[in-house]
């Protein structure tokens, strides 16, 4: 009887174990470099944004993605044939980058607006115009900035809302940096991550700012040795974190 007992506990135990497994909300990003990541939610649908294909910069090619996001068409952001697969391809800006493209729609589980913004501080006049995407799922709302090259409008700020995740461009000379950021970040006042991206690595030496020098005077920063970071939406904490990762 006892025998019997302490088995009926250990299976009961186990069980919920693995019923809690199965139920955990894990998303995965993982970044292959400038302003391309993988986002994979937890229903296991997959998201690559800005794709290129740019010295050590690469896509695997067993990655197989659900949506593509372009948020502008520059050549280390629109490389589309770099991508496997059939997956919807949501381009930012219409007629070449001239006109901004007004998105906003609903792919499987996820939703997938754009905000506009520009390439530069004189209203695109040097560099163009840039979309943001900001995408919803899993309870939590993401938004990649793209090639952010100035503050964000009021009526951006509003149109964005409030935001869980900010990917944001930090490397200088063609985007923000530094305190220009830091002010974009006050601005959407994102409630769990940061990921700097866009930054200068052995791979885009042209570049002037390092992730490292972006996030040296943060608090709550996490350097991650690989390309990959899984957020467990169960344990998300109560402090926005800054979290660098490497693209190999």
């Amino acid at each position: 009887m006892k025998k019997t007992l302490i088995f009926a506990v250990a299976f009961f135990v186990l069980l919920s174990f693995a019923n809690l497994c199965l139920h955990a909300k894990e998303v995965t990003f993982r970044w292959f470099g400038q302003g391309c990541f993988l986002i994979e939610t937890s229903q296991n649908v997959r998201i690559i944004t800005d794709p290129m294909a740019m010295g050590a910069y690469k896509i695997p090619e067993d990655i197989v993605p659900d949506i593509v996001t372009v948020s502008h068409e520059h050549f280390d952001h629109n490389q589309v044939d770099a991508v496997s697969g059939k997956p919807t391809v949501l381009r930012g800006l219409t007629s070449g980058g001239a006109d901004f493209a007004a998105i906003d729609k609903k792919v499987k589980d996820i939703r997938v607006y754009t905000v506009p913004s520009y390439h530069d501080k004189s209203q695109g006049s040097q560099r163009g115009k840039n979309a943001i995407f900001v995408f919803e799922f899993d309870g939590i709302k993401v938004a990649h900035l793209g090639d952010l090259g100035d503050a964000l409008a009021p009526a951006s700020v509003q149109k964005i809302g409030e935001v869980d995740i900010v990917m944001i461009p930090v490397g200088g000379t063609y985007t923000i940096f530094g305190k220009e950021a830091d002010h974009v970040i006050s601005q959407l006042n994102p409630k769990l991550i940061v990921f700097p991206m866009h930054f200068k690595t052995d791979s885009a030496s042209f570049l002037p700012y390092t992730g490292d020098d972006y996030t040296s005077d943060k608090q709550n920063v996490k350097k991650v040795d690989g390309n990959t970071f899984k957020l467990d939406l169960d344990k998300t904490g109560d402090s926005l974190t800054y979290v660098v990762l490497n693209y190999k």
